[in-house]
């Protein structure tokens, strides 16, 4: 398996609770996931030249992954989705689409411990209960316009230490 493909535990570690990047394979579990599941805030879309495209179809969701990365949160079935994409390159944005609180909180954590490395931009309605939830991550308010606001996480950048510097330590 890739380092891409790898799978990641959540928190609890449960054995069938578990994190991982998907491909065209799953193309169909997730078109069915999205059908079957309320988005009360309709914050789950990708936008392409400033039109908000909504993924209610196969080949669209096959043409995302073609391009983008989607993340799923699996039990027996599918409990949430992570979509990381980037418009012209630009911004790295995030959209999560789950069945509870908890499981929108454990993709969060995935995603801020996984891809910290660069900065993340989430843009949700104000009173999508993600956006409390991002700011518990360390996502910042950004700004607003109409119902909406920005999110904004820092990469976070990671210190690699040597053998080296660890010997200059030593006295």
């Amino acid at each position: 398996m890739s380092p891409s493909q790898q799978i990641y535990l959540t928190k609890n570690k449960k054995a069938g609770d578990m994190i991982q990047r998907i491909n065209h394979k799953k193309s169909f579990d997730v078109l069915f996931f999205i059908k079957n599941i309320e988005d009360k805030f309709q914050d789950f879309y990708i936008t392409s030249e400033r039109q908000r495209i909504f993924l209610t179809n196969l080949k669209l969701i096959k043409k995302v992954l073609n391009k983008q990365t989607i993340y799923v949160l699996e039990q027996k079935e599918i409990e949430g989705l992570l979509l990381v994409f980037q418009e012209k390159g630009y911004r790295t944005y995030i959209k999560i689409l789950a069945k509870n609180e908890k499981v929108e909180s454990d993709l969060l954590r995935f995603l801020v411990w996984n891809l910290g490395d660069k900065d993340l931009f989430i843009k949700v309605k104000k009173l999508n209960p993600i956006n409390r939830i991002a700011q518990r991550y360390g996502f910042e308010f950004m700004g607003s316009r109409g119902n909406e606001i920005l999110l904004m996480r820092k990469k976070q950048e990671i210190k690699k230490f040597t053998q080296e510097k660890d010997n200059e330590d030593v006295v």
